[in-house]
């Protein structure tokens, strides 16, 4: 007997781990499968009750909600769980006020029924954070006001018609009922929600475009006679309230939420909306212009589509855009990441390696895929006469982009004396705050008429 007990309680604690999916959604699935069960027991149990006091009606009405609770309980198992949940929280919602309308031959417990609504609010409001605003925030709202509504009313149908039946003392009342629930629910709204500084940047850079917040800043990079040859555009984020917003902080939440394939849209049109206008007043259509490109956008369905469609509206040559990946890019679905870049590269847009030497360094990568230039991490450049590593490391990216054919640019060039020892080591291209730190449009269009009476 203790034996069969062990094994019963065994499979029912590892029950969750033969659900699908990772393990939120074997959480939603598990609290399904309750729900279910808690409907089939309760149906039965209210059946067999009206039943036996010669309430068939009633009777039949009970059998429905367990028939509903197979249901639901069955959807744990089944696919389209997405479809499966619209279904079944209005279903709960519509057999419970069904049952509150017309089960009145318990007078005396008739209000304890509405405590099931208590649990299909509170449930709704915790195990449906993660779906729909409508599943997560608006069904729990309703569930709420169904509620308070019932137990203000007190409504049923009764002879043909709607009949209240308001509490005595109704004051005392409502407020014993309102507000514990109501606390209940905004307890759980609280426990579910995310509060992190983390989630807040999420929610703000959500609206950053909407709002004009976020700008493009614009690096120089010059050849080895500091020469301007091309812009790196930096996108920067002017919060009202914080001021700026490091990159560092807002570009790795915008990729984990997926914000960045709409802010990798902005910057691409933004950019080439920048190089429209500046074409209109000097003639810098020898100057090529950098664009970061996220792995995620880069993997994205329309990237190529989207992009071509708004190198068209610009009427931009594509040989005067470098899209810059990091080596990290290489780790994703290398067959669909090497096709866009080979797409683009036989339209003239040209590819670097953006970070080179601090990531997830791939000599292969260099001969697989269409790369032109490859960029030197700041890290290592900014450290190349004190740490003899790093200086190793240098100097043998130079001499091996000189024998691959590629060019390669240092960043983070910040002395003189940096530039010129990378100079004499075959660098020919350069990035850094020794010859200007990011610029806001109206600065790097300086540069450019510097740029173009120099030429």
């Amino acid at each position: 007997m203790m034996t069969w007990f062990i094994l019963g309680y065994t499979r029912l604690r590892n029950l969750p781990f033969t659900l699908r999916g990772d393990s939120p959604e074997k959480k939603l699935r598990l609290t399904l499968l309750i729900a279910g069960v808690s409907s089939i027991v309760a149906g039965v149990y209210m059946a067999l009750f009206n039943f036996s006091r010669d309430n068939p009606a009633i009777a039949a009405l009970y059998v429905f909600s367990s028939l509903a609770g197979i249901y639901i309980g069955a959807a744990a198992f089944c696919n389209g769980l997405k479809r499966n949940l619209y279904i079944i929280t209005h279903a709960l919602l519509a057999t419970l006020i069904l049952l509150f309308l017309l089960d009145n031959h318990h007078v005396a417990g008739k209000h304890s029924e509405y405590n099931y609504l208590i649990a299909l609010t509170a449930g709704a409001a915790l195990v449906l954070r993660l779906q729909s605003p409508y599943l997560s925030k608006i069904f729990p709202l309703i569930c709420l006001i169904t509620y308070l509504f019932f137990v203000s009313t007190g409504l049923i149908w009764q002879n043909g018609s709607f009949v209240l039946n308001v509490p005595q003392e109704s004051g005392f009342y409502l407020v014993n009922c309102i507000v514990p629930i109501t606390a209940l629910l905004m307890t759980v709204f609280t426990c579910s929600g995310n509060y992190s500084e983390t989630d807040l940047i999420k929610r703000e850079l959500s609206d950053a475009i909407a709002r004009q917040q976020l700008e493009l800043y614009y690096q120089p990079q010059v050849d080895s006679e500091k020469k301007l040859i091309g812009f790196e555009a930096l996108l920067r984020w002017k919060h009202p309230v914080k001021g700026f917003i490091s990159p560092e902080v807002f570009i790795p939440v915008a990729e984990k939420s997926g914000l960045i394939i709409d802010i990798g849209k902005w910057v691409l049109a933004r950019t080439l909306q920048q190089m429209d206008e500046w074409d209109r007043e000097y003639p810098i259509q020898h100057l090529v212009f950098s664009i970061n490109i996220s792995p995620l956008q880069l993997m994205h369905r329309d990237f190529t589509q989207e992009t071509l469609l708004t190198l068209s509206h610009y009427k931009i040559r594509p040989e005067r855009l470098k899209f810059e990946i990091t080596e990290t890019t290489f780790i994703y679905d290398q067959p669909r990441i090497s096709r866009v870049i080979q797409h683009f590269s036989q339209l003239g847009v040209k590819w670097a390696i953006d970070d080179f030497g601090v990531g997830y360094s791939s000599l292969k990568s260099l001969s697989d895929f269409a790369i032109d230039d490859i960029k030197i991490d700041k890290s290592l450049i900014m450290h190349i006469f004190e740490n003899d590593a790093a200086a190793i490391i240098v100097h043998k990216t130079i001499e091996l982009s000189r024998d691959m054919g590629l060019n390669v640019l240092a960043e983070g060039v910040e002395s003189e004396e940096c530039f010129e020892h990378l100079r004499s080591k075959g660098c020919h291209l350069f990035q850094g705050y020794h010859f200007a730190r990011p610029l806001p449009a109206s600065e790097a269009a300086v540069w450019i008429k510097k740029s173009a009476g120099a030429a």
